[in-house]
């Protein structure tokens, strides 16, 4: 396979001029109107192949990345850019009432639109990241015959039940919700109440509002610290602070099984989408386990031309890999001069020497070139949009930056190559000495042991890193360790590397003084001055043992198994590092506390202290999963 399409330089770019019709109105099937901007190049001939952002992100600040890079990068290679607000932000009509509202058919009607106008050549290509490539996968499952090519970036949230782990587009993990995330998201992002334009607003209209005043959320009413999402009872955390309502208001009070889950468009088991697509991801991204299950759901499928791309970083890290350098100054004359452009300017890190929080990635540009990202999205939409014949018919199905290796390549997710192996929880006297209650082995237990821990929820375990969407997403994890409500069992130093590539399953065996109470696992590499960088992290709401559909509360000394499936990692532990698991009762703020008492938990005030204890030995194999990867 030749290497040619992104090696070298990117391709010259021509100096185009093109015009801009901006907050035009484009009807959907229902009546409502959608804002839209429509940029065409000038100075070539038509018809042109189209690139589509769909976001909810103001088209000038919030999806700044998008207008300030991509929209001039594709208009520079010969593309109309077409960027829409979704259907009820900023300028479009219609309700957000549930997360992806509309996200199918406005896609697919917005599709029939642009390929109806005589500038376009018939063909669309879908890009973003986050909110930008979620609604793409509704759209695609509609399989409109000129959605020609996708790049969905971070999309794990559009996933619902495929591969039979329901997350509900990560609002849960196993059956807890994912607090600070979503807090952020729906309390500055996404409300149900906004102000709305008359219906006769004119496009004159609403380009002097757009250009006078700033649309994007206020960042205030969106709880943002540890102390304000402490706030009892959690259904009122987001209205605590004042703001309007949104959709996470009703979410919190749902269960995983609640019916009302199906009008909300995640992709699903039913949807066969045949587009041809980027999945594009980084491993510490919250979404990677359900960006990978869709990929292995579409994959058993057989669908044509589908591709995994994982590197190193956090949410949308690869977006910030610039197709070309714009100062400041450029940014301003573009925008107007608007003061948060030189907010959203800042220079994007250095790829080639990566470093997140407290992680040192190494080399994270696609395959280690300079523009390596831009350059396959751009050979990607020459392919289909314009029907180039390049590289990317020849490019592996799975590409993996696996963190201290380097790229690594195969046809299939989950890698062939790779052995799941289980790592028990064992005893080990010296352990003690570390703060630490166990140690991890390949060898199978013998005997029987149990360590036990008080989870107090007014006092939670915290947060160091992980969730969405800090650039910090690595961090030490030492503080957090230290604490008495979490238990530490790691492996001796390793004599030679292991590469954990892949989907990772932990089996626990847990008891609780309490009706009901969570269990978080985090997985966690050891450097040898006993720096600990978290990987990943999964949790489990007990009463939810037998099944999302009911709730089953425990019994004082039952001892309870319990699977979780959702961590996934690419990362080699380095010789005279240690493989670590963490394990706890919770995760402060990225999840949600159960206050223990067995009720409905999002509104309750009054916690109940638990005693959690994890068993261990030949009768309770507690034990870790690894996807192992030769050397």
């Amino acid at each position: 396979m030749s290497d040619a399409f992104w090696t070298g330089a990117l391709p010259a770019a021509r100096a185009l001029e093109w015009s801009s019709e901006k907050e035009l109105y484009i009807e959907m099937r229902d009546g409502v109107r959608l804002s839209t901007d429509v940029h065409i190049p000038k100075d070539l001939d038509g018809p042109f192949p189209t690139v589509l952002v769909r976001t909810p992100y103001d088209k000038d600040v919030g999806e700044g990345i998008v207008r300030i890079r991509w929209v001039d990068y594709f208009l520079r290679q010969g593309y109309a850019v077409v960027v829409q607000n979704e259907r009820g932000h900023f300028f479009s009509e219609g309700s957000f009432d549930d997360y992806l509202e509309g996200a199918g058919t406005d896609g697919y009607d917005t599709v029939e639109w642009i390929v109806r106008q005589d500038w376009s050549n018939g063909k669309v290509g879908t890009i973003g990241c986050s909110s930008s490539a979620e609604h793409q996968w509704p759209m695609a499952a509609g399989n409109h015959p000129a959605h020609a090519a996708m790049i969905p970036g971070a999309s794990g949230t559009a996933v619902g039940d495929v591969d039979g782990n329901e997350t509900r587009g990560a609002f849960y993990r196993g059956g807890i919700p994912m607090l600070s995330l979503w807090m952020m998201w729906y309390g500055r992002l996404a409300v149900t109440e906004r102000p709305v334009l008359p219906r006769s607003s004119t496009q004159e209209e609403r380009l002097r509002l757009r250009n006078f005043f700033s649309m994007s959320m206020r960042r205030g009413f969106a709880p943002d610290t540890a102390e304000k999402l402490k706030h009892l009872p959690s259904q009122d955390v987001l209205r605590q602070s004042g703001g309007p309502r949104a959709p996470f208001d009703k979410y919190i009070t749902w269960t995983p099984a609640d019916e009302r889950w199906r009008d909300v468009e995640h992709i699903g088991a039913g949807d066969r989408p045949r587009v041809p697509a980027l999945h594009v991801n980084t491993w510490h991204d919250v979404g990677v386990g359900e960006m990978t299950r869709l990929f292995k759901y579409l994959q058993e499928l057989e669908t044509p031309d589908q591709y995994l791309i994982i590197g190193p970083g956090p949410h949308c890290l690869i977006w910030q890999d610039p197709p070309y350098v714009m100062t400041k100054a450029d940014a301003k004359e573009l925008m107007g001069g608007l003061s948060a452009i030189e907010i959203q300017n800042m220079p994007a890190p250095d790829l080639a020497r990566l470093r997140f929080g407290d992680l040192e990635a190494g080399d994270a540009r696609y395959r280690g070139v300079d523009h390596g990202y831009p350059k396959l999205f751009l050979a990607w939409f020459e392919r289909w949009l314009k029907g180039a014949d390049n590289d990317t018919s020849r490019m592996p199905r799975v590409q993996l930056y696996v963190m201290n290796r380097g790229w690594v390549f195969d046809e299939r997710w989950p890698l062939r190559g790779v052995t799941p192996t289980d790592y028990y929880l064992v005893p080990d006297p010296s352990a003690r000495l570390r703060n630490e209650a166990g140690m991890l082995s390949s060898e199978v237990p013998v005997g029987e042991s149990a360590d036990t821990y008080v989870y107090n929820p007014l006092d939670p375990t915290p947060s160091l890193g992980g969730g969405c969407c800090s650039f910090a997403a690595a961090i030490d994890q030492r503080p957090v360790s230290a604490r008495r409500d979490v238990l530490v069992y790691s492996t001796p130093p390793l004599e030679e590397a292991v590469s954990v590539v892949g989907p990772i399953e932990v089996k626990l065996f847990v008891s609780s003084s309490a009706r009901d109470t969570d269990f978080i696992v985090r997985l966690v590499d050891v450097y040898p001055d006993g720096k600990a960088i978290n990987l990943a992290d999964d949790g489990f709401r007990m009463r939810y043992r037998d099944g999302f559909d009911r709730k089953s509360l425990m019994e004082d000394g039952e001892i309870y198994e319990i699977s979780l499936t959702n961590m996934v990692t690419g990362n080699r532990f380095l010789p005279g590092h240690r493989i670590r698991i963490e394990i706890s009762s919770s995760s402060f703020p990225n999840y949600e506390r159960n206050l223990n008492t067995g009720g409905n938990n999002f509104d309750e005030t009054d916690p109940v202290v638990a005693e959690n204890t994890i068993h261990y030995g030949l009768l309770h194999p507690a034990r870790i999963t690894l996807p192992i990867l030769p050397e």
